[in-house]
């Protein structure tokens, strides 16, 4: 049996109203991302799809499963007759395949379609027109429901408003104040908080069990209370940029040493996961230091840091010289020291 780690309150208020017999038939999972809204709707599914469990008994107040159930297994296989995934799909005809061989999740972001299209809303129909196969409840999950393009939104609308028979919807979202009103006014809303450091170090020993202690607690610091962003920065070392990064701020770096260093490891093309995780740690960084205490923060401050943001956002993008922008933004940092020896 495993249970879900984290977000014990979401585990509960659904577990409850399940227990109640007072389910709802949709459900808007909603909170940053990466913080673990996908894993729990996979969770909630197989339990659902579970019918007869012992681990539907009363007295629990989250999810127990049984690795080794029916439904985990055909979950696992990605053919459970009740339940059906919707996600992006492949951008090309060849990650399409490859995306259906492996699972959407094996697709890096730009071998992603942009949305969600209606032909994929429209695809549960065959779900929706015969009673449940071998459980109790159909369920449906929709990661994210944000990517819904405005066609498909409307026709998932429609069964929302009449909702077939027996059928749960899982709709993650990462931002819901963006969503159709009228989408939002037939879901009930469960919010993800973000994790505490104790359980961020739980998923991510779990997950990635030969980390030391510098780079777990690196990953927790990164992560900001959400387990998808830190495995991100799994492989990155992150320990070490965040300490050379800090050793800039602290020093100025006045001889381009500590710069030096840093472009000589990230500038291959084999570090490139490294020099993603330092665009993207760099201005959290830099905004931890102009607001660490003892600091006042400064106009200037400021502004270096939104240019080291802007910089680090368009870095990829527009295929910016990897060398010129880790110097660029190791000098912001050192400019952060340069003021604080002026304060």
């Amino acid at each position: 049996m495993t249970s879900f780690l984290g977000h014990e309150k979401a585990q509960r208020i659904f577990r409850q109203s399940f227990d109640k017999e007072t389910l709802h038939h949709a459900w808007i999972l909603a909170g940053p991302k990466g913080i673990g809204k996908a894993g729990f709707a996979k969770q909630a599914a197989q339990f659902l799809l579970d019918s007869g469990n012992a681990s539907h008994s009363s007295g629990s107040t989250g999810f127990c499963l049984d690795d080794h159930s029916q439904a985990a297994k055909l979950l696992a296989a990605r053919s459970h007759p009740d339940f059906r995934l919707v996600q992006r799909g492949g951008k090309t005809d060849k990650e399409e395949k490859k995306a259906l061989e492996e699972g959407v999740d094996v697709l890096e972001e730009h071998e992603l379609k942009r949305n969600i299209s209606i032909a994929q809303i429209r695809s549960l129909q065959s779900l929706f027109s015969t009673q449940a196969s071998i459980s109790t409840y159909r369920v449906v999950v929709i990661d994210a429901i944000d990517d819904l393009e405005r066609n498909a939104a409307n026709a998932l609308l429609k069964n929302l408003e009449e909702p077939p028979k027996d059928t749960i919807f899982l709709l993650v979202s990462h931002a819901p104040e963006r969503l159709l009103p009228t989408i939002r006014s037939r879901c009930q809303i469960l919010r993800f908080d973000p994790l505490n450091e104790d359980q961020m170090r739980g998923i991510l020993s779990s997950a990635a069990p030969g980390l030391d202690e510098a780079n777990l607690q690196a990953l927790i610091a990164a992560g900001e209370g959400s387990p998808g962003r830190s495995l991100q920065y799994v492989d990155a070392g992150l320990a070490e940029l965040e300490s050379m990064a800090r050793d800039i701020m602290r020093t100025g770096d006045r001889n381009n040493q500590i710069k030096s260093d840093l472009a000589r490891k990230l500038a291959l093309k084999a570090a490139t996961p490294r020099y993603q995780a330092f665009l993207a740690r760099a201005p959290s960084l830099m905004a931890q230091h102009i607001k660490s205490p003892g600091r006042k923060p400064t106009i200037n401050a400021i502004a270096q840091w939104r240019e080291a943001s802007e910089l680090a956002a368009m870095a990829s993008p527009k295929a910016l010289d990897s060398q010129a922008v880790i110097f660029r933004l190791g000098s912001l940092m050192g400019s952060l020291a340069q003021q604080d020896e002026r304060a």
